[in-house]
């Protein structure tokens, strides 16, 4: 049984998934096996999947047919045997001691999540820099939900591919399937657990900026229905474990941003979906306002809200 599974959804990544492998097998941490999930892909991405596993037992390939990003994490998971649990995208890299920093520092601190930030610039100097394991920047929290808001140096973003998970702490949560940014409502069930979490302030993931990606999709309807989606699971999970103090903590340092974002979606979506965006984005400020999860002292929110009502 290896210590730490990381798993890889493989769907149309053929330009990349060669410097993906890559970056995982040069792991200066050896005990793991990588999952690979072909998710129905059209392009060659199978066949470099058999070449390198034909090199390297560690690398097991599961094939499916095309069911998205989120049904391809939960098979990997679900055919994983590893201690730890580690979700990488297969167009991005990691760097060389990533595995082993975060195994030792979950290890030193019983730690059963540890996060890490991520860089989409240089992938030289990032590859080329080495770290000392005894000298890092890091933070160690019982609460990481007062983390998760992007305004604190030990903050805990979104994607899950900056997170060592131990096992029994990805009971019973799984990726919502059919949705794109499902890392975040499933960032926040793990969160609603309180793991002793270990922060990391060192870049060790690199973040490809890929133009076929979900993040580099034109603006439309279906990001703000995924975002209604992955706010009402997060609602009912908190309401369910009578977590209402969270939820406030949530509607003052959360919401707020995700509106933003919605908002901004859009003012930038083309004339043909614009107007259908904003009733969707009405949509979500009535919910949200339905339960007490829109704090109206913020402007900016204020003025969306006025101009939805006057202008749709």
């Amino acid at each position: 049984m290896p210590e730490i599974s990381v798993i890889i959804p493989v769907y149309n990544v053929e330009d990349w998934l060669p410097k993906c492998l890559d970056s995982v097998l040069k792991q200066t941490f050896c005990d793991f096996e990588a999952i690979c999930i072909n998710d129905g892909s059209p392009d060659n991405s199978l066949k470099i999947l058999e070449q390198y596993a034909k090199s390297d037992a560690r690398i097991k390939i599961i094939s499916q047919k095309n069911q998205g990003l989120s049904m391809a994490r939960n098979n990997g998971f679900l055919n994983s045997t590893g201690k730890y649990i580690y979700f990488l995208d297969s167009d991005d890299e990691i760097h060389y001691q990533t595995l082993e920093i975060v195994y030792k520092l979950s290890q030193m601190h019983n730690a059963r999540l540890v996060c890490w930030e991520f860089t989409s610039n240089d992938i030289n100097k990032f590859h080329n820099r080495k770290f000392d394991i005894n000298n890092l920047d890091i933070n160690v929290s019982h609460s990481p939900i007062s983390l998760g808001t992007h305004k604190e140096k030990y903050s805990i973003n979104f994607n899950v591919c900056t997170k060592l998970y131990k096992r029994e702490l990805l009971t019973g949560i799984e990726f919502i399937s059919g949705i794109h940014f499902e890392d975040v409502p499933h960032t926040f069930a793990i969160l609603s657990k309180y793991p002793k979490t270990v922060v990391v302030h060192e870049q060790l993931y690199f973040y490809r900026r890929n133009p076929n990606s979900i993040t580099n999709q034109k603006a439309n309807p279906q990001q703000i229905k995924d975002y209604i989606t992955g706010l009402q699971y997060i609602y009912e999970l908190y309401v369910d474990a009578n977590m209402h103090k969270e939820l406030q903590f949530l509607s003052k340092n959360f919401i707020p941003n995700i509106l933003q974002q919605q908002l901004g979606r859009c003012r930038h979506s083309t004339t043909e979906v614009k107007q259908e965006m904003w009733k969707l984005l009405n949509e979500e400020f009535i919910w949200l306002d339905s339960i007490n999860m829109i704090r109206w002292t913020n402007h900016r929110i204020l003025r969306c809200w006025l101009h939805l009502k006057f202008n749709i």
